[in-house]
Parts: structure tokens; C-alpha cells; sequence
């Protein structure tokens, strides 16, 4: 029952997004966002996210988060926490992003993916398992 992917791909979508600004300042603001989102793919199951944004003038901003997925990976349940570095650029949100924990197999941690923001609060994910 292990896996035995090298690529885990598929889509999340927002559920829930509740964003408030945690400071202003002249060139922008910093913002702390609490995410719901389902996942379909390879990885199945549903998370909760806290990103910390740091927004720009212009509108984009970078962000740093954690997120917590309750999911099945190849008929194996269990947790993932993962590590997000991203930017927000012209409507779309970019990231980076780490497993760092894992209850499913060890094998996911290490694991690096990306994701990149399409419409109506989905985004595709790539993981490519170490």
C-alpha cells in the first residue's frame, strides 16, 4: 500500500477564505488569511491553511504558510503538514512548497511541490515525491 508515484498531480479548491489585515503602512499592509480547501487528484481529502501575506502598493503580495491535509495518498490515509512560500501577482497566486510532516508515509516528507491559481478558486498541484 505504499506509494509508488514519483509525480502526484491533480486540483484544490477554496472552500473558504477569511483574510484580515493585521497591520498598514505606507506601502502596503500585511494580511492573515485562514483557507479551507478540498483536494481531488492523487491527493484526496481536505485541509486548513493560515497564510501570513505581506501585500505591496501595486496589489501583489508574498506569503508564507502552513497548511494541515487530512487526506489519502494510493488508498493510505492519514495528516500532511506542508510549507508554503508564495506570490500573489495580477490575480494569480503562485507557491512553493514543502511536506514536512507526514503520517501517510515517510516517504512524502521532503517531498517539494508548486501550485499555480487558476479561476474560481481552483489550482492545480504538482508533488513531486523524493
Amino acid at each position: 500500500m505504499g506509494i509508488n508515484m514519483h509525480t502526484l498531480t491533480g486540483q484544490f479548491q477554496i472552500k473558504d477564505w477569511q483574510e484580515t489585515t493585521q497591520s498598514e503602512y505606507k506601502v502596503g499592509k500585511r494580511s492573515l488569511a485562514n483557507v479551507k480547501l478540498d483536494y481531488t487528484g492523487h491527493v484526496t481529502g481536505s485541509s486548513e491553511l493560515q497564510y501570513l501575506l505581506s501585500y505591496q502598493a501595486d496589489g501583489s503580495a508574498d506569503f508564507v504558510g502552513f497548511e494541515s491535509l487530512q487526506a489519502s495518498v494510493n488508498g493510505t490515509s492519514g495528516s500532511l503538514i506542508i510549507r508554503h512560500i508564495g506570490r500573489f501577482v495580477a490575480g494569480v497566486a503562485s507557491s512553493q512548497f514543502e511536506v514536512i510532516q507526514s503520517t501517510i508515509t515517510d516517504k512524502l516528507i521532503g517531498s517539494k511541490g508548486h501550485f499555480t491559481s487558476g479561476e474560481n478558486g481552483q489550482a492545480e498541484y504538482t508533488i513531486e515525491v523524493s
